[in-house]
């Protein structure tokens, strides 16, 4: 089987690797491409190095890193090739005139990879219409969402859709799309890749602060007033200049630099973005259980699925339990180291992407 994975970064991390990296705009299409792939932002190619284990042809493409697309483009001859626009217009046009000047060189890609299977992580700059032209030139396409659905997506032109919200799988075969829960993982190989410090923190929170994440800003600031906690990720100048927060928070970090952080750190906090409602999903699981941090999450009534509670990660349900099980665990250093083998132990067994590939395969078995 061959699978195309269509990928979208961020932009504060494109533009902080094209910033630290200068070097990388020399390079041809490969040598950029395993260089951004190499500081394992996101899934990096975690899908298409496992899936090629497997016995199958697979890549990532990063349709926003428009350095990257527009090296293809002329590696591959495609012309004439319309300039980039500013983010803010490209925005416009894809909102209002499903127009993209990234889609022809997309499109191209296709054409000449010629993937069975399309596998396009959402939250993209694909629209509806875009995937409806690129849909008889595969014989699957399959989505996967982990993110707020935008009102102006439908989704309909998907013949699958995965995501790691068991509340969503619901919600998409009500529309008449078909839909299968999907969870995310760890790649094991940023273990060999980062290494192993003894604790420089006693405790971390890696993670955004947005209007997204609208209760998890509140926790935040309040625990920030009791724990010993440094900060990390985007979205500072969202918090209040006078606040403890603020003051403990460090900014951006991405790839490789964070996970260096969570293997720095005795405990790191986790919250779930607030359109998880009351279920466990996200990454943070299992990249700090994977580092070996002691993790202290939010409860979700599937967690239990993922990990023991209590015993292979730690729980809460408000700012004063949370306080209360983090000073406890700072005062008992053996049980806390415990739980965070435990939880390290549960991810590199059950929670790897070699082991997610595996599912995938099983389930594009049944749609393909």
């Amino acid at each position: 089987m061959n699978i195309l994975i269509l990928d979208n970064y961020y932009n504060g991390f494109l533009q902080s690797f094209y910033s630290c990296h200068p070097e990388v705009k020399k390079q041809n299409f490969e040598e950029n491409r395993s260089s951004i792939m190499s500081q394992r932002f996101g899934t990096s190619d975690a899908y298409s190095h496992n899936l090629k284990k497997l016995g199958h042809d697979a890549q990532e493409i990063i349709t926003n890193d428009d350095y990257l697309q527009i090296k293809w483009a002329h590696e591959n001859g495609i012309k004439p090739l319309p300039l980039p626009l500013p983010r803010y217009l490209n925005y416009g046009l894809n909102y209002i005139l499903d127009y993209d000047w990234r889609y022809k060189i997309i499109k191209a890609q296709v054409e000449k990879i010629k993937p069975d299977v399309l596998y396009i992580q959402e939250y993209n700059i694909l629209s509806d219409g875009f995937i409806a032209k690129l849909k008889p030139l595969v014989k699957l396409i399959v989505g996967q969402v982990a993110s707020p659905i935008p009102i102006h997506r439908s989704y309909k032109y998907y013949d699958l859709i995965l995501t790691s919200f068991p509340h969503f799988v619901e919600r998409f075969r009500k529309k008449g799309i078909k839909s299968e829960y999907f969870r995310l993982a760890f790649d094991e190989r940023i273990l060999k890749e980062v290494n192993l410090f003894d604790p420089k923190y006693e405790v971390t929170f890696i993670g955004g602060i947005s209007k997204a994440h609208r209760h998890g800003k509140e926790l935040i600031n309040e625990v920030s007033n009791h724990l010993p906690i440094e900060l990390f990720g985007y979205g500072k100048n969202a918090l209040d200049p006078l606040s403890i927060a603020y003051k403990h928070h460090h900014g951006e970090v991405w790839g490789l630099e964070m996970y260096k952080i969570l293997a720095q750190s005795r405990i790191t906090l986790n919250r779930h973005v607030d359109i998880a409602e009351n279920y466990a999903n996200n990454m943070r699981l299992f990249e700090a259980t994977g580092m070996g941090a002691c993790l202290v999450t939010d409860w979700k009534e599937n967690l239990h699925t993922l990990f023991e509670p209590e015993k292979e990660v730690v729980t809460y349900r408000c700012a004063d339990e949370l306080v209360e099980k983090v000073t406890y665990l700072l005062e008992n250093d053996k049980e806390c180291q415990k739980i965070a083998r435990a939880g390290q132990k549960r991810t590199l067994k059950e929670h790897t992407y070699q082991n997610r590939m595996k599912e995938l395969l099983e389930i594009l078995d049944e749609y393909i």
